[in-house]
This record gives C-alpha cells, sequence and structure tokens, in this order.
C-alpha cells in the first residue's frame, strides 16, 4: 500500500518505529489541526505519549515566542515522559535531546545542521528547528514533554523576523515527513527512557562537534527580572557536566545567546 510523503500517516510512522520504540510507547496522536502539540499531551495523563500535528495555531517556542508553521509543512511534534525520581539535570536532558535530534538530521543528509546553546538548531546561521522542553511536578513524579518544531517545506512567510530555512531546500530533493517523524518519535523516546542511567556522557563529544559557540566571544541575554534582561559578553567554552553555559567565569542554565557568525 502507498503512502503520500506529504501527508502524515499514523500506520506508516508506528511500523518505522524500532521493536522497542513500538514497546515503549502507549501511543501516538496524529492530529490534522491543534493549538499546540505541547498542550495536548500535557493534558493527558498517559506516558510516555506523542502526537503529532499538520498545523499548530498556538505552537510555542522558547523564551515565550510563537512557533510559527505552515500547513504540511514541518514536523510539530510533541512527546511526554514521566520520571518516578528526578536524579539528573533537566538542562542536560535537554542537550542530550538537542544532539539527538542533530543526530537525526544527519542521517537524512544534513550533516551541516550545527547548535546554538541551548537548543536551537541552525544551517549556515538559518533557524531550521527548535526545542521546547516543558516540566512540572504532579503527584511525586515529573513530567516531561519535549516540543519540536523542524522546517520541511515552507513557503515564504514575511511574519517570521530572523533568518530561516527548511530542510528541503538544504538537501535539494523532496523529504518524507513520514519517515523524518518516525526517526524523531524512535530516538528521541530511546533518550528519554535511557537518560536517567546515561545521563549527558554519551552526547558530550558530539556536542562539542555540534556547538556553534565554542572558543567564541558571544552575548547571554539573562532574564532577572519581568521584561528586564542582562547582557552578559565573553569567550563562551562548552557546556559542564550538567548542560550549563559556561562563558567566561560563570555557568548559566537559561538565556539566550547572540553568536558573531
Amino acid at each position: 500500500m502507498q503512502f503520500p510523503t506529504h501527508i502524515l500517516n499514523h500506520n506508516k510512522i508506528i511500523s518505522q518505529l524500532s521493536k522497542q520504540s513500538q514497546q515503549d510507547l502507549l501511543y501516538l496522536k496524529v492530529i490534522d489541526t491543534i493549538d499546540s502539540t505541547n498542550t495536548y499531551v500535557l493534558n493527558q495523563a498517559d506516558y510516555p505519549i506523542a502526537c503529532l500535528a499538520e498545523y499548530q495555531t498556538a505552537g510555542r517556542g522558547r523564551l515565550g515566542r510563537q512557533w510559527i508553521s505552515h500547513y504540511a509543512g514541518g514536523i510539530y511534534l510533541s512527546i511526554k515522559h514521566s520520571y518516578a525520581k528526578l536524579n539528573f539535570s533537566l538542562t542536560g536532558l535537554n542537550i542530550a535531546l538537542t544532539v539527538t535530534i542533530v543526530r537525526v538530521l544527519h542521517s537524512f543528509g544534513a550533516t551541516d545542521v550545527a547548535i546554538k546553546w541551548p537548543n536551537d538548531l541552525l544551517w549556515q546561521a538559518h533557524k531550521l528547528a527548535g526545542l521546547l522542553l516543558e516540566s512540572r511536578f504532579i503527584s511525586s513524579r515529573c513530567e516531561v514533554v519535549i516540543g519540536i518544531g523542524l522546517n520541511v517545506n515552507m513557503p515564504k512567510i514575511k511574519s517570521i523576523d530572523q533568518a530561516w530555512i527548511d530542510l528541503e531546500t538544504i538537501l535539494g530533493q523532496n523529504v518524507s515527513r513520514n519517515d523524518l517523524a518516525a526517526a524523531l518519535i524512535d530516538h528521541c523516546l530511546q533518550t528519554l527512557m535511557t537518560y536517567p542511567k546515561t545521563g549527558l556522557e554519551p552526547y558530550k563529544q558530539d556536542w562539542h562537534r555540534f556547538d556553534l559557540s565554542y572558543g567564541k566571544i558571544v552575548t547571554v541575554k539573562i532574564p532577572i527580572a519581568d521584561g528586564e534582561y542582562k547582557l552578559i559578553t565573553a569567550k563562551a567554552n562548552g557546556i559542564d557536566e550538567q548542560g550549563a553555559l559556561q562563558v567566561g567565569k560563570h555557568k548559566y542554565v537559561c538565556g539566550e545567546v547572540s553568536l558573531r557568525l
């Protein structure tokens, strides 16, 4: 049976998951139009679960920004998992998941994709994808939701106020969003499942390879109050064992980095 590559297909995505992911994932929901995939999975009691949408009316990015989407033009994916004990840094998990996504994109041929700390994915200074990690405690458990927005085949959108690109432009060919969605669910789910045991160690070497800021002078915008920020400009020295960004003599677990690319 043939499936159209431009529309997400639940059965095709599930069939491409590894046996381990098929066993671990409680269910996958594929929705045509939704406000936010992150909001959807946060409102579900089950885990681990995943949700994909063709279009989001209120997709969320980091720092309260909106993630602009186009119908069937990208991957809008959220995965929820839950931990009985939070004996690790969520900053480190964020880093591990970002590295995981870059590994997937490299496997599809986009080998120049790199990372702007903590979780912006860039190709030649153009934004390709982003990760949003949200967490909350319920009855002593910690629920973690990762939201992935990835441009695959996007038209020109004037409302996006930064340089951006999509995967098909990078590769110069069509990309099956079903194949890509399956790979992202498969690998991100396994990172979520195994991270409490492995920690950041298996991801550090690739982070160093993908890190756009290492050894460069960067400016970090640090929130200090509602609408107020301080700016720190110094040399970036990678991340520590918990995933915090090391800039000059200081470490940061939140903020926005500006690169001189």
